[in-house]
């Protein structure tokens, strides 16, 4: 359940994570360093190819989350980034995030 720990994501799982100020974005975990219980999940937002650490209980999976979260959403890039989720969802994926706990 999210809001736990960050145990339940890896890497490579499709997500949607919510920042501050913006809706619930697509997104994909990113690898990360560090062992036990993460405070903080990296990923990489699809549509901006930005990188942020985002708290377990703001992100959600992609699979079952999908017609809740990925639609009625006029914000620029959005549009975009569930075009690459669902699409080309390995672009990427070759970015190696360290994140200090």
């Amino acid at each position: 359940m999210p809001g736990e720990n960050g145990d339940q994501f890896k890497q490579g799982d499709l997500v949607f994570a919510k920042m501050k100020g913006f809706p619930h974005w697509p997104a994909r975990v990113c690898p990360f360093v560090g062992g036990g219980r993460h405070k903080r999940i990296p990923v990489y937002f699809f549509g901006t190819h930005q990188i942020g650490t985002i708290p377990p209980e703001n992100i959600v999976p992609y699979v079952g989350n999908k017609l809740k979260f990925g639609s009625g959403v006029r914000i620029k890039g959005f549009t975009e980034a569930m075009w690459e989720i669902q699409n080309t969802p390995a672009v990427g994926s070759k970015l190696k995030v360290r994140v200090a706990y």
